[in-house]
This record gives structure tokens, sequence and C-alpha cells, in this order.
């Protein structure tokens, strides 16, 4: 895999990474349609392997760039499920030399084989090992580089070209968001259903929430999101499958992403996502992937 920096983003050429099909086919087989519906099993499988292509970038990039400073372990290297259930992370990263890891992989291997259901839970023991130990939660969210960004972009198809690259990655940071998906609910029909329908929701779930209306409701709800919410960073990546590219725009830490000035939102795509809903913010306001380091000053 060929690494380079550009606008304080990792851009990966690799034409030589070799994924596993038949992990991707198991996990792609395991996988429930929570958000898109009727998803075939040929676009599960494309969908599974470009978020493993994703995660891989990713321990890349640190491992060559933050070598002595950041060591990562894969939520598939910890996995005791033969690839069955969902997966409720996708990395972990720590300062190295700092910790003893084996105690939280044995804690979150125990949370996988104490999940009745296909949807792996992080027990609040594990979670705290985490904390006590430094030791960063964190999810990889990819995204394929539609063709609307290209041509806003006026993007001409040569990634060898940095001035038409740099004009991509603007287009990207411009027009795109970085997310994670609410703790209560995940999808709702309803075209026009809001922040404040999501509150009134929730507060519905949470009985100690009956008293609060209107912003203080709103501030209780996202505090809860906060605490919810197992990952504690989100890092965004950007792929051309076709031709094999990958661009790691940058990350967000939880208490960041989950604050009061978070958005929630609808995606656009028609018969696809459109019934999902997202708490977002601009990918302009991610912190840049080669000061990942400064995840551990948070």
């Amino acid at each position: 895999m060929k690494l380079a920096l550009l606008k304080n983003i990792a851009c990966a050429h690799y034409d030589q990474l070799q994924i596993s099909e038949d992990t991707v086919d198991t996990i792609a087989q395991n996988t429930k349609n929570t958000w898109q519906p009727d998803r075939g099993s040929g676009e599960m499988h494309s969908n599974t392997k470009q978020g493993k292509i994703a995660e891989v970038i990713v321990e890349e990039f640190i491992r060559r760039y933050y070598n002595k400073q950041l060591s990562t372990l894969s939520y598939d290297k910890i996995r005791n499920d033969r690839n069955e259930k969902h997966a409720p992370f996708d990395l972990l990263i720590w300062r190295t030399g700092s910790t003893d890891i084996r105690p939280i992989v044995e804690s979150i291997r125990a949370d996988i084989s104490n999940t009745r259901d296909e949807f792996v839970r992080l027990s609040d023991a594990t979670r705290r090992l985490c904390r006590e130990a430094g030791v960063k939660i964190a999810e990889v969210k990819s995204t394929k580089i539609r063709p609307g960004l290209k041509e806003t972009a006026g993007f001409n198809g040569d990634y060898d070209d940095h001035v038409e690259v740099g004009r991509l990655l603007d287009a990207i940071m411009e027009r795109d968001d970085i997310f994670c998906y609410p703790h209560y609910k995940r999808e709702d029909a309803a075209p026009g259903y809001s922040m404040e329908d999501y509150c009134r929701f929730v507060r519905q779930c949470e009985p100690s929430l009956a008293m609060y209306r209107g912003e203080q409701l709103r501030k209780k709800v996202i505090d809860l999101e906060a605490e919810k919410q197992c990952c504690d960073v989100v890092i965004r990546v950007y792929l051309d499958t076709a031709a094999k590219r990958g661009y790691v725009i940058g990350w967000m830490s939880r208490e960041k992403l989950l604050d009061y000035r978070v958005r929630f939102k609808h995606m656009p795509q028609k018969n696809k996502s459109e019934k999902a809903l997202y708490l977002t913010k601009k990918l302009t306001e991610v912190e840049p992937i080669d000061r990942i380091s400064d995840l551990f000053s948070v």
C-alpha cells in the first residue's frame, strides 16, 4: 500500500491489498439491514469489503506514521464469534507501552459470548477498563466517492495529479459529514422527522426525562447520546474502490461530535438510506488524521 499526506489527509493507493473474501462473505451473510432496506447479498458483500478496506488503511497509516507513539488492535482480531455478530466498534487505539491490552481483550470476548442476539454490546465493565487504561474505542465510517462529488470538483479522474485530488478532497470536505447513529432509534419513515421528534421519543424511553421539555429536553437527550455511544472516536474514510484509492479525511471525538451543536438529519439517497437517522457535524470540523495522537489529550 502506498501512503502519502495531502492537505493533512492520508491518501492511500491500495492496489496490492488482499482482503479475505471468505471473511467478508461470513460477515455479510450475518449482517442485518438495520437502516437500508432490501440490500442484496452482492451489495452487502461490497459494503462489508469497503468497510474492511477502510479499517486496514487507517491501521496502516497509524502503523507507519505513529509506530512509536500509538498501537492498534482491530475488533476482527479480538472477536470469538466466527464473524457472526454485529461488531460494536472497529479498532482499539492506545499509547504504545502505556497499558496491558489483554484484560480488555478478555472482557470484550466475554461481552461477545454473553450477547444472546446478533448485536454485540460492550458492558459497562469493558468501557470502564478502556477508560482507566486510556484505550480509545474507534469506529471507522467509510463512504464511496460519489460521481456527484467528482462533478462538483471538476475532477478529471487522475489520482496522480495532486491538484486534481486536492479539488476533489475540498469538495468532499465542503459537502459531506461525519456522523454516528442515534442510540435509541436508527430510522423513521416520516420525511420531516426532526430532532424535536426524536427527543420526544427518547423521553418516552427514559422515565427520568418525563419532566423536561424544549431546550432542556434536547440538552438531556444529547447528554444521554454521548453517554450511550460506546465509541470514543469516529474516523472518516472515502474510497474509490474501482481505482483502489482511499482517503482518511480525519477524526472527531465523541465529546465533540455529540455536543449541543450536533445536527440531526436524514440522508437523501432514495430507496437506500432515506429512512436512516444520523447525528452529524460537517467534515470541515474534523481533526486532521495526521494529528490523531491529539485524541489522547481530549
